[in-house]
């Protein structure tokens, strides 16, 4: 194993549990398509998928329903509908995909337990933001295993925290709907980003980024 290498989690691992309170973020954002199933705004991933803290299961193996919120719609556009555009050297972006996404505006409950993946928390775990967060998708097996254990061995926590590897300027959310309240979130707005004025938000975005617009 080298020295980037991300070795397994144990059984028990120093994670640190947050409390994020509604004061440090007002409001989260969360990116969903319509092209392949019928979601809204407030639709969990019930099991499907394989992102880097994705898919995960309960004690009982049936899979945790999850959800990623973003701190600002930059970072939710970057995670989510401009994910695999490459950035350096700059990449294509096909505005055509816009008609399928839509942008959720939401509010969480006034305080959340959350493990907390961000850099100055790392340590503890002996790991680092390049081996956890930047790692390439060839590594989201380990860091789905870091995922499963923090949610093992944290059973109060209801959500994971981090900061965004494609805006590093936002903090992201993966969001436990068997651990949160019923309803788990107010969805404030939702907007489809086709249309203004979420449309010219994510034009300019792509603009700055200097990738391919098609």
């Amino acid at each position: 194993m080298t020295a980037d290498a991300l070795p397994p989690p144990g059984a028990a691992e120093a994670f640190t549990l947050r409390a994020l309170t509604r004061a440090e973020v007002p409001r989260w954002y969360h990116v969903y398509s319509t092209r392949d199933f019928p979601l809204t705004a407030a639709s969990f991933n019930e099991g499907h998928g394989a992102s880097r803290f994705a898919p995960l299961r309960g004690a009982d193996g049936q899979p945790l329903h999850t959800y990623y919120a973003a701190s600002t719609p930059e970072c939710a556009c970057m995670e989510s509908l401009l994910h695999d555009v490459s950035l350096q050297p700059p990449g294509v972006f096909e505005v055509a995909r816009l008609a399928h996404y839509h942008m959720a505006t939401l509010e969480l409950d006034a305080q959340l337990q959350c493990v907390s993946l961000h850099t100055k928390d790392l340590p503890r775990l002996g790991l680092t933001r390049a081996q956890l967060i930047d790692s390439l998708p060839n590594a989201y097996p380990l860091t789905r295993a870091w995922a499963q254990a923090a949610f093992d061995q944290r059973p109060q926590a209801q959500a994971l925290s981090y900061t965004s590897r494609r805006d590093d300027a936002g903090r992201c959310l993966l969001l436990c709907r068997q651990r949160l309240p019923t309803p788990p979130f107010r969805i404030v707005a939702d907007e489809p980003l086709a249309l203004a004025p979420r449309r010219q938000d994510v034009l300019a975005l792509v603009r700055s980024l200097g990738v391919w617009e098609i």
